[in-house]
């Protein structure tokens, strides 16, 4: 199996930090190259999913309409193509205020663990191996460390399933899917009580499976060892005290503003 991860933010990173990403076979991502490049052809740049939204950088003379239609066309792709995405969403404000010393990329990699840490799981129930990517970035040295952390973690069996980790850039075409997945999985957090769910997130409904910290659950995290304690990453479930993370599969429900006031 190949899996093609980004991540995503507001400009400042002060909201959320989001680690997500795409799954599929060789053949899936073989389809899933022919169609993209098709539809990308004319760019003159590698897609990037925030400034297709907002209308920036090779996109600031497209229209709205024009660009809404790129962007359904793209997801309309993955939709076809059966990949599924993951999607795990850190609050800034709240890591920060629990891991008060936090570094930069801090809340990202704490998304990043839990992403590979699913990953693996999905390998080993398909029992395949599983091969990552992700783009360049000066963060490179820190999501290297964290990988081998869990592809070395021998209490765990699904780490085995991590075979390799590679960095590229963004014209690697799976990289620029990759990036449009952890910015609806961002951008679905952020809007969720404020405005109607996304047309790109509702078209792939029931393939965007995500899982949001919130401060009862970062909380327990820094009780229990911080984000380097992989025993209690690896199998939260099997804690009985630990909290249950706001999670599930994208879907058009209400956002329940309770889970806001409790934590």
């Amino acid at each position: 199996m190949e899996a093609y991860f980004d991540d995503s933010s507001d400009e400042k990173r002060k909201k959320f930090y989001a680690c997500g990403g795409l799954m599929g076979s060789p053949e899936q991502w073989d389809g899933f190259d022919m169609a993209w490049s098709n539809v990308t052809c004319n760019l003159e740049q590698p897609f990037r999913s925030a400034d297709c939204e907002g209308g920036h950088g090779q996109f600031s003379a497209w229209s709205k309409p024009a660009r809404d239609d790129l962007m359904r066309r793209l997801t309309n792709i993955i939709h076809a193509t059966k990949l599924h995405g993951y999607v795990s969403v850190v609050p800034v404000p709240k890591y920060k205020k629990i891991f008060s010393e936090a570094k930069e990329h801090d809340a990202f990699l704490l998304g990043l663990r839990q992403s590979l840490i699913n990953i693996a799981y999905i390998a080993e129930v398909l029992k395949e191996d599983v091969k990552l990517w992700f783009e360049k970035g000066n963060a490179d040295a820190a999501i290297l460390r964290a990988y081998n952390s869990i592809a070395d973690f021998r209490n765990w069996k699904p780490t085995q399933r991590l075979s390799a980790i590679s960095f590229d850039n963004k014209k690697l075409r799976p990289l620029q899917a990759a990036d449009l997945i952890a910015r609806e999985g961002f951008k679905h957090i952020d809007n969720l009580g404020i405005r109607p769910i996304r047309k790109p997130a509702m078209k792939l409904t029931g393939r965007i499976y995500f899982h949001l910290w919130g401060s009862d659950t970062l909380r327990y995290l820094a009780d229990n060892g911080g984000p380097d304690n992989l025993n209690l990453l690896t199998s939260w479930g099997e804690y009985k005290d630990a909290p249950k993370f706001v999670s599930g599969v994208i879907r058009p429900v209400r956002w329940n503003p309770e889970y806001d006031k409790a934590t």
